[in-house]
């Protein structure tokens, strides 16, 4: 079920990938209980006025010392716990394009955005409990943020400070405790998105979550508390039961708003029916302008090679800037960084050729991982040059159904009506994960196009150029990075115009 429409054109007056997330739930039945959690000042006697925190300057002093203290280790522990997050978002990433490469022809194009599955399926992780929220929680890479251990942190583990020790915790339910035990990741995921979404002006990023919930079911109070604390969503009351197909179009609806238009009908029609209790929908729009435009006029026709025999004719964008480039010399791949203006840059990785029945790609997909990328693109392999760049014109759009693939990955409990354990979301205990939809786009415009006559002796050739060249005439992959958090926010195999 794919399509095909990440345009890139050169000097783009808006660069738009977009992307949207779903997960649907049906019905399959625990109770909840309630979390108490006491926080109190203990009084001592001897010290101050009774029941007056002021009547003693030197316990006032104490506190408001072990109180800095105490702001700046939570500050520092949630960067760190940031950083992980940010970790294990790129590992799953990584996993997840190499599990889409796997499942499809080798000269099949690849665009996600993983940001917005991790996100939406951290909203699922939020409900889930028990080996359900293990293998989410190890599918997502969230061990690597040492938080989810199976069972929950202690607050001695989360602080460092005596001052702290004067909170009480009495005897927790299971359901809290969990939740309490996955706060750190939940809490990053907020802190995260907010510096994702922070605006600059020079772009336009945005990332919204939603649910929707049948308005018959009972979901429990906590997890949609805790919904709207770490992912801003205010639950929607819907009628799955009456209203089926309206509910789906009036999902579809919110997703084509913040997306500005470019994903209209995530849902496919018959995805929603009246065993369905709750849809989870992330929606990413970005729009950006290129930091140095593409020059038009050398812009002609050229074969773009699929492979070692197929040929496409495909426009091309020239450009000669100073821009960031490397090599990979054991895998014989160029590294190039395109800036747009603000804090996001595409990162192109292409090899040096291809060879018979290969498209060149197949050593660098299996060899990529999350701390050979983090070097591949730090200064120790990219630097300044001046650079003669040649990339296609591309415009990709691709839908997934992703039940498939995260069961392959180990995710199976979620999916199975016997085995699901979200009573972290219901009180019966009666949710099982039916499907997630994803849908991703990315067109890159221009204002106005002139055509030029070029020949492919202008790409070979060096035009008395004395730096390097980076001739994207055949596959490569690229990513859409956030840099300031170094997350991926789009990832993608460009193989076939």
């Amino acid at each position: 079920m794919q399509q095909e429409v990440v345009e890139v054109l050169e000097n783009p007056k808006k660069c738009s990938p977009v992307e949207a997330g779903l997960c649907k739930f049906k019905a399959r039945k625990l109770d909840s209980r309630n979390l108490y959690l006491n926080i109190f000042y203990r009084h001592r006697e001897g010290e101050g006025r009774k029941n007056h925190i002021l009547g003693n300057s030197a316990i006032l002093q104490k506190i408001n010392i072990e109180t800095r203290k105490f702001t700046f280790s939570l500050v520092q522990k949630t960067i760190e716990t940031m950083e992980e997050l940010n970790v294990a978002n790129t590992i799953f990433a990584l996993n997840f394009f190499k599990h889409l490469a796997n499942t499809g022809a080798n000269t099949q194009n690849i665009f996600f955005c993983p940001w917005s599955v991790s996100s939406t399926m951290a909203m699922v992780y939020l409900g889930a409990r028990g080996n359900t929220a293990d293998q989410i929680a190890q599918v997502l890479q969230f061990n690597q943020v040492g938080v989810h251990k199976g069972t929950p942190v202690t607050q001695q583990s989360l602080t460092s400070c005596d001052f702290m020790q004067q909170i009480q915790r009495d005897t927790y339910p299971d359901a809290i405790l969990q939740a309490q035990a996955a706060g750190e990741i939940h809490s990053s995921f907020r802190s995260l998105s907010n510096a994702i979404n922070a605006s600059t002006g020079e772009y336009l990023l945005e990332s919204a979550n939603k649910l929707f919930g049948e308005k018959s079911a009972r979901f429990k109070e906590e997890y949609m508390q805790l919904s709207k604390k770490y992912y801003s969503t205010e639950p929607q009351a819907v009628d799955f039961l009456e209203c089926a197909e309206d509910t789906r179009k009036e999902i579809n609806s919110w997703v084509k708003t913040q997306t500005k238009g470019k994903i209209p009908n995530l849902l496919p029609e018959g995805s929603v029916n009246v065993d369905t209790k709750m849809v989870l929908v992330n929606a990413v729009y970005f729009k950006g302008r290129w930091k140095t435009p593409f020059q038009k006029k050398l812009k002609g026709l050229y074969p773009f090679r699929v492979n070692s025999t197929q040929r496409k004719s495909v426009e091309m964008m020239f450009l000669n800037e100073k821009l960031n480039i490397g090599y990979i010399a054991d895998l014989k791949v160029q590294i190039l960084e395109l800036p747009y203006a603000g804090d996001v840059s595409m990162f192109l990785l292409l090899p040096d050729g291809i060879a018979e029945s290969s498209t060149g790609l197949e050593l660098l997909e299996s060899e990529i991982t999350y701390d050979k990328l983090n070097k591949w693109l730090s200064e120790d392999t990219m630097a300044e040059d001046d650079v003669v760049v040649y990339i296609p014109e591309f415009k990709l759009e691709e839908r997934y159904e992703l039940k498939t693939i995260l069961t392959s990955m180990g995710m199976g409990d979620a999916f199975s009506q016997g085995r699901a354990n979200f009573s972290g979301m219901s009180g019966n205990n009666d949710l099982f994960l039916s499907e997630v939809f994803h849908q991703a786009s990315v067109e890159v415009n221009e204002e106005g196009t002139e055509a030029a006559a070029g020949t492919g002796a202008i790409m070979t050739g060096r035009t008395g150029h004395g730096g390097p060249q980076f001739v994207a005439d055949h596959p490569f992959l690229f990513l859409i990075m956030h840099k300031i958090t170094k997350s991926i926010l789009f990832l993608g195999r460009f193989a076939s115009p």
